[in-house]
């Protein structure tokens, strides 16, 4: 049975001058990616989210997950993200991210209120690994592949993996799902551990925030007791975009 990893994406507090995710009253959202100045490979920032973003040269972002392609990739000898050489395909990879408060749309109207918000996720339908190119997944996910930032060199460099998601089962979510992560009894505690097992702290030894930076394995769906916490933020997903995360599983 699948296991789901959490994965923290897109501009981020140390990007708070120069690049925010907005949140708009209904609670819908735009995904910034942060700012990559001269990174191989490069992306630019697409024209409707550059208002969100100040100070920098807008062609220069590592765009990904790839939202319009459905693909994430990663560079797994960084501590970060070395559980991902763990990932299979069936796997659902559960984004999370910053997101800023904004009462209209430009960046002048960010109002500074800010949390951290489930946006998106990935069920994973096939793995690319270092060494491969485009060519080499199936050729219904071959462009799709193509487009994902890793591909930068048209071959994936060493230690990097693209994952390919499911058109079906993916998806970034129309709207964002609250972590709650300033309530004692919010989503994030109620459904989330250390790594060890033992519950998350808002402060101190297993403070939440520096326990769910690296990427890991947040629910093993084979263990009843993590199955039965992946439904409770499952439903709370369903509830707000109609997206089951957990379908077919």
């Amino acid at each position: 049975m699948s296991k789901v990893y959490l994965l923290n994406v897109g501009a981020n507090t140390n990007h708070r001058a120069t690049a925010r995710s907005p949140l708009f009253d209904n609670d819908t959202f735009l995904y910034i990616s942060f700012p990559h100045p001269e990174e191989p490979g490069y992306r630019p920032y697409p024209r409707d989210v550059r208002r969100f973003t100040r100070n920098i040269d807008f062609r220069y972002t590592h765009s990904d997950p790839d939202w319009k392609n459905l693909t994430y990739g990663d560079y797994c000898r960084n501590p970060r993200a070395a559980a991902l050489k763990n990932a299979e395909v069936g796997d659902i990879l559960l984004f999370w991210g910053l997101l800023w408060r904004n009462t209209g749309r430009t960046w002048d109207d960010f109002t500074g209120e800010h949390g951290w918000y489930l946006i998106g996720a990935l069920r994973i339908i096939e793995i690319l690994e270092e060494g491969q190119t485009p060519k080499d997944a199936k050729p219904a996910n071959r462009r799709r592949a193509a487009k994902n930032v890793h591909f930068y060199r048209g071959v994936l460099d060493p230690d990097n993996r693209v994952f390919i998601g499911s058109l079906r089962r993916s998806k970034l979510f129309p709207k964002a799902i609250d972590l709650q992560a300033t309530q004692g009894s919010g989503l994030l505690f109620r459904t989330i551990r250390a790594a060890r097992g033992l519950p998350l702290r808002r402060r101190g030894k297993r403070n939440w925030n520096s326990s769910l930076r690296p990427c890991r394995v947040i629910w093993d769906l084979l263990d009843s007791e993590q199955r039965r916490r992946a439904r409770i933020a499952a439903k709370a997903i369903f509830r707000k975009t109609g997206y089951d995360l957990l379908r077919e599983i």
